[in-house]
């Protein structure tokens, strides 16, 4: 089996119909693990981690995928609301280098704003607002690698 973005989409797929929490495959050579986390399989607001893991002799990383399906997290702290990250991946400002930042420190903005994007296995994942506010912190620099749940932003709901 090659390991692609369509083999792992497929795995996912398999998992979606046959409502499966985990999915095991070994290969020898190759081995992934599937699991689906958060919300219950039938709800189009969950996500999938995957793992990978190859031999020990090999120099490959292991390869993580997220899917969610949410543009982003928010928890609330105080009086500021938290914006985390909703997948692993490189953290961008803007849509290219050079361009202005999507978002800065004290500028409002409104629902569906793209806020930032995170590039995850080359995909740009445009991360959007989900109600009116103003940015308070940047927690991030551009092209930081981020966690998932990682603070992006801190805000005031507006």
């Amino acid at each position: 089996m090659e390991l692609t973005i369509e083999t792992i989409d497929a795995l996912s797929q398999i998992m979606k119909r046959d409502q499966l929490s985990s999915l095991s495959l070994d290969q020898g050579h190759l081995k992934i693990e599937i699991k689906r986390e958060g919300m219950p399989i039938g709800n189009l607001q969950s996500y999938e981690t995957v793992s990978v893991t190859e031999p020990v002799v090999s120099s490959s990383p292991a390869v993580e995928k997220e899917v969610p399906e949410k543009s982003f997290a928010v928890q609330s702290s105080a009086e500021l609301i938290e914006i985390t990250s909703p997948m692993v991946g490189v953290f961008y400002e803007s849509s290219q280098p050079g361009k202005p930042a999507y978002i800065s420190v004290g500028q409002n903005f409104s629902e569906g704003d793209t806020l930032c994007i995170i590039e995850a296995m080359k995909l740009m994942n445009e991360i959007t607002a989900e109600f009116t506010g103003k940015i308070v912190e940047i927690c991030v620099t551009n092209e930081e690698v981020v966690e998932y749940g990682q603070v992006l932003f801190r805000v005031e709901r507006g």
